[in-house]
């Protein structure tokens, strides 16, 4: 009965270390008044097996989204995808950072 419940507890601890979600966080810019702040969310999605870039911007002085999200996904075929998930989405993206005034 011990065993089982150790080998319970042990298979419960491995399976907290695989995450279905990587992820990292960067600003991209902000505005001269320091109102506005772009974020880059960036990573790989172990379920779908893809990498996403996705740009959000955010009013600091009401700490609130606003904009429209930009998002942007590929397969994970190469790593360079990734930079490439990220490239993309900036561009998508500078019609927004410059309605904001944001500058990186």
């Amino acid at each position: 009965m011990k065993l089982t419940l150790f080998a319970f507890i042990l298979m419960l601890l491995s399976s907290l270390g695989f995450a279905a979600e990587h992820q990292k966080i960067d600003t991209l810019g902000m505005s001269s008044k320091g109102q506005f702040v772009a974020l880059e969310e960036y990573g790989y999605k172990a379920d779908v097996h893809c990498y996403y870039s996705r740009v959000k911007i955010i009013n600091v002085w009401k700490n609130e989204y606003v904009g429209t999200p930009v998002e942007v996904v590929l397969p994970a075929h190469r790593p360079v995808d990734l930079e490439k998930a990220r490239q993309k989405v900036k561009l998508l993206a500078q019609d927004q950072l410059k309605q904001f005034n944001i500058n990186g």
